[in-house]
């Protein structure tokens, strides 16, 4: 599959993702509205539906109370006619539960608040009814017989309008209950279809699911191939990287082998003529000194002084070429340790400048102690060496904690009093044989800096230095606390 059909099919897969996801984000809304319209149906079916038992329980307890109005005065009529006590009964139980049946139809609130203030009056009319009634048997046990006609009649007028007014009260109850009902109908209608569509939409929100999951497994299918062939692809990329690195590897053993060699040469061969030229101009000195003339003794301590410095520029070399042939493993180190090892070996230099050497309390890291001996003893010396006449030097080594690539480091800053450097000649004085004051004065090669430089970047980190002309030097130097192999062999042999 080329690049082009590769974007082709991740395109149209990302497509179809996209509508799927899509699907299943509206199904979702569309269930989750028809749930809340569902809630709904049922909060307002069961409200119609005590709306229904309120207005029943209404109707059930006047029909009651109706009743025994009703019985109470088919007691009263039957008393008045016979005369006969024991006709009373229906009159006196409906008369004790008058106050329990007035109570029932109170405990109840009709769904209109007019019909709520017809049936409080139909109750004051039942009340005074009961009153009348019980004033009428009250009045037929105390009066003479002949009397009864008269008190049918005048009972019989009193109930009319109250009964009229139940049938009114009773007729609009029902109105109510039939709308009550035409409302539950509808109420159920309407729960009916969304029962419908609701699960029409969870079917087509399972539906979007099972398809997407369908889709992410083909798609997770086809991934897991192309990561295949990728991860084969990547391991024959791997096999050659391999077989490069080991062919590079050995071309660097074969060059380090070479520098070795060289170094060999250098300090043996080279050295063994500068020697030999350097013992035969003292013999010439010592033993026929007394017969050279100026210009002769001149030509001779020429000689012997170019010979010196040869030699002293093939030792410098040979230290810069040992920084990569002969380095050692990375190993943790006090640098205290190693300081205090520079400050012996300069004892007899600090002594006789009159020199101080002020640091702080410094860290351990991981290094090759040698070479970091050498950065120091590099470092010192010189400040030592370039020093101001008729001042003493004063250095001072400052450490703080840092970052360097993202991984912990420590920075540490030499400063000193000495002639110091135009600011221009910050990074010349790290290149081979650079120097910038007279060599009769300040003696050396110029390659001390640049073994410096080698050491630091050998050790995964920086250096740098600021100065002004007569007012001193002040190195920057950023070492890993932990450097990473390829950081430690490969950065300087690259």
């Amino acid at each position: 599959m080329n690049n082009e059909s590769k974007f082709s099919y991740f395109m149209n897969l990302s497509n179809k993702l996209n509508f799927i996801w899509f699907a299943v984000v509206v199904s979702v809304g569309l269930v989750a509205s028809n749930a809340l319209i569902g809630f709904n149906n049922v909060k307002e079916l069961n409200q119609v539906q005590e709306s229904i038992r309120n207005t029943s329980e209404v109707m059930m307890s006047l029909d009651q109370l109706h009743i025994a109005m009703l019985n109470a005065e088919a007691g009263q009529r039957a008393f008045l006619i016979s005369n006969k006590e024991s006709d009373l009964a229906p009159f006196i139980k409906a008369l004790q539960n008058l106050d329990e049946s007035i109570a029932k139809v109170g405990q109840n609130h009709s769904e209109s608040d007019v019909q709520q203030q017809k049936i409080n009056r139909y109750i004051e009319g039942v009340k005074a009814r009961f009153k009348t009634l019980q004033s009428t048997v009250i009045v037929a046990r105390n009066t003479d017989t002949g009397n009864e006609a008269l008190l049918l009649d005048r009972a019989a007028d009193s109930g009319g309008d109250l009964r009229e007014e139940f049938t009114q009260i009773m007729a609009a109850e029902v109105d109510i209950r039939t709308i009550q009902l035409n409302q539950l109908k509808r109420v159920r209608k309407e729960a009916q279809v969304n029962i419908v569509v609701f699960t029409l939409l969870s079917a087509v929100m399972i539906f979007a699911i099972l398809l997407l999951l369908v889709v992410n497994l083909r798609s997770a299918k086809k991934a897991k191939s192309e990561l295949e062939k990728a991860n084969d692809h990547l391991e024959e990329k791997v096999q050659a990287r391999t077989e490069a690195l080991e062919h590079y590897a050995e071309e660097l053993n074969r060059s380090n082998r070479e520098l070795e060699d060289f170094a060999f040469v250098a300090s043996h061969d080279l050295q063994e003529p500068l020697r030999k030229i350097r013992a035969f101009g003292d013999r010439i000195e010592k033993n026929y000194g007394e017969h050279l003339d100026d210009k002769g003794k001149d030509y001779l301590a020429r000689m012997t002084s170019a010979a010196q410095r040869m030699s002293t520029l093939i030792t410098d070399l040979l230290e810069l070429s040992r920084v990569t042939t002969r380095a050692k493993p990375f190993e943790e180190q006090d640098l205290n340790q190693v300081l205090q090892f520079v400050l012996d070996d300069l004892e007899m230099a600090v002594h006789d400048s009159s020199a101080s050497v002020n640091s702080d309390v410094l860290p351990t890291i991981k290094c090759d102690a040698s070479q970091i001996h050498q950065l120091f003893l590099n470092l010192l010396s010189n400040a030592i060496k370039f020093r101001v006449e008729g001042r003493n030097p004063i250095i001072t080594i400052a450490v703080e904690s840092s970052q360097l690539m993202s991984q912990d480091a420590y920075t540490f800053v030499v400063e000193d009093n000495g002639v110091g450097f135009d600011a221009e000649y910050a990074e010349k004085i790290f290149s081979p044989f650079q120097r910038l004051h007279d060599r009769k004065k300040y003696a050396g090669t110029g390659i001390g800096l640049t073994v410096c430089r080698r050491i630091v970047e050998r050790h995964g980190g920086t250096i740098s230095a600021t100065s002004e002309d007569g007012k001193g030097a002040k190195f920057t130097i950023t070492l890993l606390a932990e450097p990473t192999p390829i950081i430690q062999e490969l950065k300087n042999e690259l």
